[in-house]
C-alpha cells in the first residue's frame, strides 16, 4: 500500500514539475556514471564508486597545465570555500590526470598544497588506466611539443563533471565560461532535491498501523 501511495505522489509531482529543479549547468538524461580505479594522491587504490553517498565534482587536469587547469582548480576551490561546512562534508572533488608520465605522486601532492586544493583527491595511473577513463568520460588528450625532454603541453577536454550521491551523472560544466556560485547552486539543488526525496519515501504513513 505503501508502495502505491509513494507512487502516485511522485506522478503527481512530476506532472506538476515538482522535482524538475532548474541547474545552471548542462543536464544530460541521469545515467550511471562509469566506474573506475586510480591511485590518489597518498598511494591508495581508490575508485569512483568509493564516494558513493557523497556529490562528486570531476574534472580532467594536469600538474604542468599552464592555462586552463589552474582556472578549473580556482574554481574548485572557490566553490569549496562557498560551501556551508555541513554541505562541504557531503561534496568530494576529484581531478583525473591527463599526464601519466609526469603526474607523480610528488608532482600532485605540491599541485596540491600550492593550490589549496584541500578538498580535492588527484587521481593518477598508468597510460593504459588512464586511457579507459578518457574513453568513458570523452576526454580528448593530445601531447604537443618535445616529448623527449619533457618539455610539452597537452591539448585535452575541459569539462566538469557533477555527479549525485547515487553515482549519476547529472550535470555538465563544458569550458571555463561558468561561475564557482553556479556550481554551489547546483550542488545545493541536489542536496535539496535528495533531501526531500528521502522525507517523502521515508515520512509516508502506512495506514496499516
Amino acid at each position: 500500500m505503501e508502495i502505491k501511495i509513494f507512487f502516485t505522489i511522485m506522478g503527481l509531482l512530476l506532472s506538476m514539475g515538482c522535482l524538475q529543479e532548474k541547474f545552471s549547468g548542462i543536464t544530460p538524461q541521469p545515467n550511471p556514471a562509469p566506474d573506475f580505479i586510480l591511485n590518489n594522491q597518498f598511494g591508495e587504490k581508490v575508485s569512483l564508486s568509493d564516494f558513493k553517498g557523497k556529490i562528486i565534482v570531476m574534472s580532467f587536469l594536469y600538474t604542468s597545465c599552464p592555462t586552463v587547469c589552474p582556472l578549473i582548480t580556482g574554481k574548485f576551490v572557490d566553490a569549496a570555500k562557498k560551501l556551508e561546512k555541513s554541505k562541504n562534508d557531503n561534496v568530494i572533488f576529484l581531478g583525473i590526470s591527463v599526464d601519466p608520465e609526469r603526474d607523480t605522486i610528488e608532482a600532485v601532492n605540491k599541485y596540491i598544497e600550492t593550490k589549496d586544493l584541500r578538498d580535492m583527491q588527484f587521481l593518477i595511473g598508468t597510460r593504459d588506466e588512464l586511457e579507459i577513463v578518457w574513453e568513458y568520460y570523452n576526454i580528448y588528450v593530445n601531447k604537443s611539443g618535445d616529448d623527449e625532454s619533457n618539455d610539452y603541453e597537452i591539448d585535452h577536454t575541459a569539462i566538469v563533471y557533477v555527479i549525485d550521491k547515487n553515482g549519476d551523472l547529472r550535470i555538465l560544466y563544458p569550458g571555463l565560461k561558468w561561475y564557482p556560485k553556479f556550481l554551489v547552486s547546483d550542488i545545493n539543488t541536489l542536496l535539496k532535491e535528495e533531501n526531500f526525496l528521502f522525507k517523502l519515501i521515508y515520512d509516508i504513513p502506512n495506514p496499516e498501523k
